[in-house]
């Protein structure tokens, strides 16, 4: 009977099992040994929940732990609390209160409140999650702060320009009234001079006084406008705040920032697989563009190569020399004593050099070969503009007027004191090949040469002679 309903439930004349603990249908035509579950659990349900692993773990949580505290009043202490400041929360040992001078296990007074004792059961985003438990009013109140300190910071400049223009208008009417006072001086003397009356002087004089006041004035405005640009260029450099200026020649901007113009580093590479950025540090460790050559990426290629380049080479050198110094029992410090490392890094790098001469001419003297060091100035400079194409055995293809095609194996090879190649003669009669210049068929043969001019026309005929 079990038998024919699980073929009809196959057929899908009848409905299929119901998983208990998902309330899924389960698939009839999945095979036994994976429906029933053994028999040591007692599951006498249809359910396929003895595939799940017994030991998972629920998903973690993002949540971080509540901050303040409960808010409940004490009114005595309690057997247990914090000796210290009576909280139920924690002992003595673990109080961040300042200790008193009296407990409150013995005045009752000042009792805290608990603090909220949370579990959290981190999953792993939550754990590594640097922003988890972050609070925007918090930084709410550094803003508020930086905005006061800037605040003040404008209130003072504001009120140092405005005694520094009191300054100049002191020392504006200081001047022209030094400059009145020389000029009627000059009027006195030039009356006495010339036997003038004194009306005819006064009004030359009215009039010297309003041109020379004139002039004071334009220079004053150009000296002041000078000194303004020179008092905003050098707020620049206690302020990292944008600094504006008349001349748009003498723009500047803010210095912590980068320039404007520059891509950005998530920018260069959009590719979600290539260097990662971290937006916190603003920091990309890897090349975003290290799949293209050198003379096509530009001049950002990682954090981790501007580490690299430079005097980092030279310092790293320098630290490693000094470690291997001072294991082999040198008083030297890198870092104390830096001037005395890198003169014996110095000192030890020359002889190391001159010990590699010194060997070099050893064996040199020793074996000789010093001629193939020095390639010849016909080989160096022979250079030319005439293209040569050759295979990859070495013939050569185009590029001259005649390529000679030549086989892959060695060719005019002449064998112990033969002066013809083998193949060079073939002898008719045994149809076998040999050598033109003693008629000799074997190979590894010695050399007897033919004599007269019969072997001459046999060599040039290729027969031999009646």
């Amino acid at each position: 009977k079990q038998k024919q309903l699980q073929e009809a439930r196959q057929a899908g004349t009848a409905a299929p099992e119901i998983d208990e603990a998902t309330g899924v249908m389960i698939n009839p035509h999945n095979p036994s040994f994976i429906t029933q579950a053994p028999w040591y659990l007692n599951q006498d349900k249809p359910s396929l929940k003895h595939h799940q692993a017994w030991n998972l773990k629920d998903a973690g949580t993002k949540d971080w732990y509540q901050r303040g505290t409960k808010g409940d009043v004490k009114t005595k202490f309690l057997k247990g609390a914090c000796e210290n400041c009576g909280a139920t929360t924690h002992t003595k040992k673990f109080c961040v209160e300042r200790p008193r001078q009296v407990g409150a296990k013995f005045n009752g007074k000042n009792l805290m409140p608990d603090e909220f004792i949370e579990d959290l059961n981190l999953d792993w985003d939550g754990k590594r999650d640097r922003w988890n438990g972050f609070q925007a009013d918090d930084y709410k109140e550094i803003q508020d702060e930086w905005e006061r300190v800037e605040a003040e910071r404008r209130n003072r400049k504001a009120a140092e320009m405005e005694e520094r223009a009191k300054l100049r208008e002191r020392l504006k009417a200081q001047k022209k009234a030094l400059k009145k006072k020389r000029k009627q001086r000059r009027r006195q003397l030039r009356r006495q001079a010339e036997g003038k009356e004194s009306d005819t002087g006064t009004d030359t004089g009215d009039s010297d006084v309003d041109s020379d006041t004139d002039s004071d004035t334009d220079s004053d405005s150009e000296a002041s406008d000078d000194e303004d640009l020179g008092e905003k260029m050098r707020d620049f450099d206690k302020t990292t705040s944008t600094v504006a200026t008349k001349d748009d020649k003498l723009r500047t901007t803010t210095r912590n920032l980068r320039i404007r113009e520059d891509t950005a580093k998530y920018l260069l590479n959009l590719d979600v697989n290539s260097a990662f950025y971290d937006p916190k540090s603003r920091s990309m460790r890897e090349d975003p563009l290290k799949h293209l050559k050198d003379e096509e990426k530009g001049s950002f290629r990682g954090d981790n190569w501007v580490r690299n380049s430079g005097d980092t080479k030279a310092l790293t050198e320098l630290m490693v020399f000094a470690w291997d110094a001072y294991k082999h029992g040198e008083k030297v410090h890198d870092t104390a004593q830096p001037t005395q490392a890198a003169k014996m890094h110095q000192v030890f790098k020359n002889r190391s050099e001159d010990l590699k001469q010194q060997q070099k001419k050893e064996l040199m003297d020793k074996y000789g070969g010093q001629e193939h060091l020095d390639a010849p100035k016909e080989l160096i400079y022979g250079q030319t503009d005439n293209y040569v194409e050759y295979s990859r055995d070495g013939r050569v293809l185009k590029g001259r007027e005649r390529a000679y095609v030549k086989s892959k194996y060695e060719e005019d090879v002449l064998v112990g004191n033969h002066s013809s190649i083998w193949g060079s003669w073939f002898d008719p009669a045994t149809k076998r090949w040999g050598f033109a210049c003693c008629h000799q068929c074997m190979k590894n043969s010695y050399c007897v040469p033919l004599k007269g001019a019969t072997a001459e026309a046999e060599a040039i005929e290729g027969e031999p002679a009646a």
